[in-house]
């Protein structure tokens, strides 16, 4: 089996540049790729051989690396995925596994366990810390938990009603969706007020909450 071949992506250019230059001196390891833009990942996974792992890092406060994971996998299917964050943060680890990644590690880790996560990683091992895995569980079934009482509140809704929150939720205004569905904007509004009462909320921005925890498009 030949060196695995890695894609490494930090917003700062010097932390990714330092630990491109620590694993290249990894036999087992082929530092194809680096990116310091999400719209740079993409161009840097373009290898004559191909990228096996992508090492991304990932933060609360601006996710733009995870937020280009589902391009690279739609693009490069077998292409395995290893998160890099500053915090063990749940929330943030439940979205980076559902955007596909199957590696987690802190950027206070040594050279030798993100050496070992991205080998787990691409012979497609899931490598999350056991200590992240309980709360990670928990965090899936809350999670499954609030879709299935949103999915059930959105089902109260008439097709007509469904429509006009599916447009709320992705930002249309009350003008815009009586344009898009040819009714009134007087008659939007009167939809959005049943949507509400159904929903049992006070506002359009509670109910785009629950209409997106119930994937409603």
């Amino acid at each position: 089996m030949g060196a695995i071949r890695v894609l490494l992506a930090d917003h700062h250019r010097s932390f990714v540049e330092a630990l491109a230059m620590q694993l290249s001196t990894e036999p087992t390891l082929d530092v194809v790729g680096v990116a310091v833009r999400p719209d740079e990942v993409a161009a840097a996974a373009v290898h004559d051989q191909g990228v096996d792992v992508a090492v991304l890092a990932i933060d609360d406060t601006d996710a733009g690396f995870l937020d280009v994971a589902p391009q690279l996998r739609l693009e490069w299917p077998g292409l395995g995925l290893v998160a890099v964050s500053g915090d063990d943060d749940p929330a943030l680890l439940l979205r980076a596994v559902k955007q596909g990644f199957r590696g987690w590690i802190t950027k206070e880790a040594g050279v030798q366990e993100l050496l070992d996560v991205v080998t787990g990683v691409s012979r497609g091992e899931t490598r999350i810390p056991p200590r992240l895995v309980t709360r990670l569980l928990h965090s899936l079934l809350e999670d499954d938990t609030e879709h299935q009482d949103a999915a059930q509140r959105c089902s109260t809704l008439t097709h007509r009603e469904r429509e006009v929150l599916a447009a709320l939720s992705r930002g249309a205004t009350r003008t815009e969706i009586a344009e898009e569905l040819a009714i009134s904007p007087n008659t939007v509004r009167t939809h959005t007020q049943r949507i509400l009462a159904k929903l049992e909320v006070h506002t359009s921005v509670a109910a785009v909450a629950i209409a997106r925890r119930a994937s409603l498009r």
